[in-house]
């Protein structure tokens, strides 16, 4: 069987495409450290390796648009999460083109709603 047919599909959207949703849930699976430095606004820090810990608490009712530096790292928490039936999104460009784009970032300290 050939590899590539087996992968899952993983759906992508831009930040320009992102910044238009309101009311949505997105994952940043980076370190701590990186969230730290600069995060997306309203993103929540879930770091990769805590993602297949964290499936039962993550909604399978709604679309989760999955974040990280570049969108390599989301990309396989994607795949990861469509393999379990969630509805994940990958953005592309991360965290790196959604700050060069100029929109909303926080940075510094992580508030207690800021992480899953």
């Amino acid at each position: 069987m050939n590899d590539e047919l087996d992968k899952p599909t993983v759906t992508e959207i831009s930040v320009e495409e992102l910044s238009r949703i309101s009311e949505c849930l997105v994952i940043d699976v980076r370190e701590e450290y990186e969230f730290v430095e600069v995060r997306a606004k309203g993103a929540k820090l879930l770091p990769l390796e805590q993602v297949p810990l964290s499936l039962d608490s993550l909604p399978k009712d709604r679309k989760i648009y999955v974040i990280c530096a570049s969108g390599n790292r989301s990309k396989v928490a994607c795949e990861y999460l469509n393999k379990h039936g969630f509805d994940s999104v990958n953005v592309i460009g991360g965290t790196i083109a959604w700050n060069t784009s100029g929109y909303s970032v926080n940075r510094g300290p992580i508030d207690d709603g800021e992480v899953l």
